[in-house]
């Protein structure tokens, strides 16, 4: 076994995979790769990934499969979910990505999973080429990232609304969680109730089917038919925190609570408080039923800690998340210095985006003051750190690791509409008209204003984005009934808990008077996104 193969996790099952000298991401690599005149071999796998594992059993266990790679190649293989900068970049279409890259980190060719016949001969020809052609690798390396880019646009015709089964388009389906919330948001915002039977109707849908685990509570990542029926039966923390924001707001208490226990009960570590990335895929154990998964060994769990995917948790947990916050930013967060990824590893936009969405959240929902200044401190970070200064908006890491692609910066759309989100709350809340918050987050949603065309339904987020900037409005108050009316009576409601017993409504620099009921709270919050009269009383200070 190589040194470096004990960072990694290969596949449960009886494997060879750790015979191949893997080495971790690394200048070091690179530098041998370019001294030795050998291409990289990049595998992108994930703990979750059932056909990764079907590759460690299968093709990188084959003998000659091996060889080829110890004896021609610097192979260098990567956690998706621990370096998601690195399969942003080089991810070839799903996991497993394998990769063949030139010593500086461009690609020649690459695939997912190949079997074993298949992978011995994409060897042989990739490393005799990268032998006897070096001259023409520039012009290949162009060729081949035009038609990566190619391959970025998707059909608007398959992202449809589904009437029959819910969701969007065929197979493979996946939940698009921000799909359903934006469904959910605007339901509420416009009083539509068309587009909230949308969202429920996929709700119902994905609960009533395969794609969710009747027996132990969670769902699978994806139905690999239209119906819902037939999952992938991975489980992941990333899903479940938009899956359970949506839930809530749909009113599902049953599967929001059996969610909700899978979490607690599985992902989360009793210990830390913190929870789990994901747990693994295995077709039998989830064709059990519970009293024989009883006798059965669960599949496992990824036990990493990833920042962004616990940030985003806490969000959807609510005022149930003070514990969960806590330890989130006791073990990831140092002021002056962002918040990290994961055990080890440097943050990167999301997780920055993420944290301070959630401590804008943590002061909202009553646990004190100091999250306010967490969120400042954050948005300080993100802006020096991440921050475009002349164009706007957020890179997606804060540089340094410049090899291969990774020296090309980029801006996701995600990220920057994530960041967007909670700059647009901390601003509200802050109500000055001075505050740079408002500002940053109108740059960055203007600087990846291009991208929506291309990413088709995942865009979702940055309309989830738009319309906090066009519609947000302060409620301060620190009475929990009034609060809860607020937030059931409009989407994009900021609560303040600076306030006394009474509800004082918001909109931009124009407040109402004090309301005492939950029903007046709703008639404020109405009159207040209505309009913003001149005449408007605004509440005393």
């Amino acid at each position: 076994m190589s040194e470096a193969a004990t960072e990694f996790h290969f596949s449960p099952r009886p494997n060879r995979a750790s015979e191949i000298n893997w080495r971790p991401w690394s200048k070091e690599a690179f530098d041998e790769a370019r001294t030795v005149g050998r291409p990289i071999l990049l595998s992108i796998s994930a703990v979750w990934c059932h056909w990764c594992h079907v590759m460690d059993e299968t093709t990188y266990s084959h003998p000659s499969v091996i060889e080829i790679i110890n004896r021609d190649y610097v192979p260098v293989r990567v956690d998706n979910d621990v370096r998601p900068d690195i399969n942003q970049r080089y991810n070839m279409g799903g996991w497993p990505t394998t990769a063949f890259l030139t010593p500086s980190g461009d690609i020649l060719t690459g695939a997912t999973y190949l079997p074993p016949d298949q992978m011995a001969s994409a060897l042989m020809s990739v490393a005799s080429y990268y032998r006897n052609n070096q001259a023409e690798i520039a012009g290949r390396v162009l060729e081949a990232r035009k038609r990566a880019a190619s391959g970025v646009a998707r059909s608007a015709g398959s992202l449809a609304y589904d009437p029959e089964y819910g969701g969007f388009g065929g197979a493979p389906k996946f939940p698009q969680t921000d799909a359903i919330l934006l469904l959910l948001e605007q339901s509420a915002l416009r009083g539509d109730e068309e587009l909230r039977r949308m969202a429920v109707h996929t709700l119902e849908q994905m609960a009533g089917g395969g794609t969710y685990d009747h027996v132990e509570g969670g769902f699978f990542r994806y139905s690999t038919t239209q119906d819902w029926s037939v999952p992938h039966f991975e489980k992941m923390l990333e899903d479940h925190a938009g899956l359970v924001q949506a839930l809530a707001l749909a009113g599902m208490k049953d599967v929001l609570d059996k969610t909700a226990g899978y979490l607690d009960r599985v992902l989360r570590d009793p210990r830390t408080g913190l929870y789990a990335g994901s747990q693994d895929a295995d077709e039998h154990y989830y064709s059990m039923d519970a009293e024989e998964r009883k006798s059965a060994v669960a599949p496992y769990v990824d036990r990493r800690v990833y920042t962004a995917w616990n940030a985003a948790l806490a969000i959807a947990y609510g005022d149930a998340a003070g514990e969960l916050v806590d330890a989130l930013f006791k073990r990831a967060y140092r002021k002056g210095e962002g918040m990290s990824h994961t055990e080890g590893i440097g943050g990167q936009l999301g997780d920055q985006a993420w944290s301070l969405w959630a401590a804008v959240r943590a002061y909202q929902h009553g646990f004190g003051h100091r999250w306010l200044e967490v969120a400042g401190d954050l948005a300080e970070h993100l802006e020096k750190m991440y921050g475009d200064p002349e164009l706007g908006g957020y890179l997606d890491h804060a540089g340094g690791d410049d090899l291969g692609r990774l020296g090309e910066r980029i801006k996701p759309l995600a990220e920057n509409s994530v960041a967007a989100m909670a700059l647009i709350e901390l601003d509200t809340l802050l109500g000055d008209p001075d505050a740079p918050y408002r500002e940053r987050a109108r740059r960055a949603l203007e600087s990846v204003a291009a991208l929506p065309r291309s990413y088709g339904l995942m865009a979702a987020v940055f309309a989830r984005a738009l319309d906090r900037l066009a519609h947000a409005v302060k409620v301060t108050t620190k009475n929990p009934e009034l609060a809860r009316a607020a937030r059931a009576a409009h989407p994009y409601a900021v609560i303040d808990p600076d306030g006394d017993q009474r509800a004082v409504v918001c909109s931009g620099q124009i407040c109402l008077a004090p309301v005492s009921t939950p029903d007046a709270v709703r008639e404020a919050i109405k009159e207040a996104s209505q309009a913003r009269a001149p005449g408007a009383r605004r509440a005393p200070a």
